[in-house]
């Protein structure tokens, strides 16, 4: 059993009615491989977390390497691992508006916190995809600070 964390930016044309296509023949083909995962997406920034049999793992992975809607594939973590963290999802997606949802969920289907390869991508995915966004803005400097009352 393995664990392949990887990152990648979705090409132009990955709009969400072609991500629901995506997720769904991924669902499909990891249950008739054996394989688990999620992916996350924030913007065109993607977070994938595939694991399962060895070699099914790596021949799934070759081809996702392979495939156009995306580029800039780097994987972060490949390891073994005594067994998957998300047995029961074929594949899961979850996108920028359903952070906190992910994250109890993705910690309920491993029964209890996530091991720390999982969890550090997770958060430094959000955390970075945030940084980016282009409508998050730090607030105005100099903003006023609330008065107290002083003792008499």
């Amino acid at each position: 059993m393995r664990r392949i964390i990887y990152r990648s930016l979705a090409a132009p044309a990955l709009d969400k009615a072609e991500m629901f296509r995506l997720v769904y023949h991924a669902r499909m083909a990891n249950e008739a491989k054996g394989l688990s995962g999620v992916l996350l997406q924030c913007e065109q920034h993607l977070l994938q977390i595939l694991e399962g049999e060895t070699w099914k793992l790596f021949a799934a992975f070759e081809a996702i390497r392979r495939d156009p809607r995306h580029t800039a594939v780097e994987v972060m973590f490949e390891r073994s691992i005594p067994q998957a963290t998300f047995p029961h999802w074929p594949m899961r997606y979850f996108d920028e508006r359903h952070i906190a949802k992910a994250l109890t969920l993705m910690q309920a289907e491993a029964g209890g916190p996530l091991c720390s390869p999982v969890e550090e991508a997770v958060r430094a995915f959000f955390v970075e995809g945030f940084a980016a966004h282009e409508t998050v803005r730090p607030s105005r400097p100099g903003a006023a600070r609330p008065s107290f009352p002083r003792l008499c």
